[in-house]
């Protein structure tokens, strides 16, 4: 059961570095193994230096029980698609009711994602893939309960869906960067304001680019350029070459974007 990793993970978490606080452990451990993902698939000198920086904070032993805590959330998620940093992130208390950071029960989101995901899944009949828009994703508990609503239809999210996700938050990015790592879903993560258009970083998952995602997503969209999905060009200085599609005006929970 997914819920022995769990407890397994907040274990092993507490005793991990108790000479640093337990949010700046919990906050290392997912920027740790989201920057070993991604540089396994696009090697950057920039995010291995953060790398560097962050483990010569710990001890040996504690470096190696980061690497422990991965591998019960990759067991997790063999076990059963769920929000796992989500929720050990809230049993852990790490949130911070100050600035209004929680994340919802992963039966929750399960719940609300089957109720506003309405015909798009189904249009997967017209066309090889949908994709989606998360505004404000968290650890993306919205998009893995979207994922496994399409899989409880038939359908592969890793091969039908891509998505573009972004949060204020760097640690919760990254920890959204994570979770759809694990699951091969294919997306980008993007650390910025949905409301500013003010981006500051961009991670794709390695199902992104072992799927050709960009030249998907380039060819549908060259059969639309006029189309209102497309961002301005100036509104994305900050992330080059990005495939960020995101509608103008409000944004629901599960925008399709086509």
């Amino acid at each position: 059961m997914v819920d022995n990793h769990r407890k397994a993970f907040i274990r092993l978490f507490n005793e991990t570095a108790c000479y640093h606080h337990r949010y700046e452990v919990f906050r290392d451990f997912v920027m740790m193994s989201g920057i070993s993902i991604h540089n396994a698939m696009v090697f950057s000198d920039e995010r291995e230096q953060e790398y560097m920086d962050i483990v010569g904070r710990y001890k040996k032993d504690d470096a190696i029980r980061m690497s422990h805590l991965l591998a019960e959330v990759v067991m997790g998620f063999e076990v059963s698609s769920c929000d796992f940093l989500g929720s050990v992130f809230m049993e852990l208390e790490l949130g911070s009711g100050h600035i209004g950071q929680f994340f919802t029960p992963y039966e929750i989101t399960k719940l609300m994602a089957m109720m506003v995901h309405g015909n798009e899944i189904n249009s997967l009949s017209e066309q090889s893939f949908i994709t989606l828009s998360e505004p404000a994703s968290g650890a993306g508990g919205m998009v893995i309960a979207f994922a496994e609503i399409m899989l409880e239809k038939g359908l592969n999210p890793q091969k039908h869906l891509w998505v573009s996700c972004i949060d204020l938050d760097p640690v919760a990015a990254m920890m959204c960067y994570l979770q759809l790592s694990l699951m091969h879903i294919p997306a980008e993560v993007i650390t910025g304001n949905t409301l500013t258009m003010e981006f500051s970083k961009i991670m794709r998952t390695p199902a992104h680019y072992l799927g050709f995602w960009d030249s998907k997503l380039n060819q549908r969209w060259s059969k639309n350029e006029s189309s209102e999905t497309k961002l301005n060009e100036e509104t994305l200085k900050v992330l080059p070459q990005s495939n960020v599609s995101m509608p103008t005006g409000q944004l629901s929970l599960f925008d399709v974007v086509i």
